[in-house]
């Protein structure tokens, strides 16, 4: 069950890096508000579940 957890928290993790380089690129926008509150959010629930499936 916790396998799952892990393999999600990974891929929310590398989709937040991702769109955070991809939009910043793409945009000229590595300042801007709303990019960081989604990569933000993606990242950090990605490392939670990541800490949260290793944890027995």
């Amino acid at each position: 069950m916790v396998r799952w957890l892990w393999y999600l928290s990974w891929i929310l993790l590398t989709i937040g890096v991702i769109f955070y380089f991809s939009w910043s690129f793409l945009y000229d926008a590595w300042t801007d508000i709303g990019v960081y509150s989604i990569s933000i959010t993606l990242i950090v629930f990605g490392i939670l579940g990541a800490i949260l499936a290793k944890v027995d």
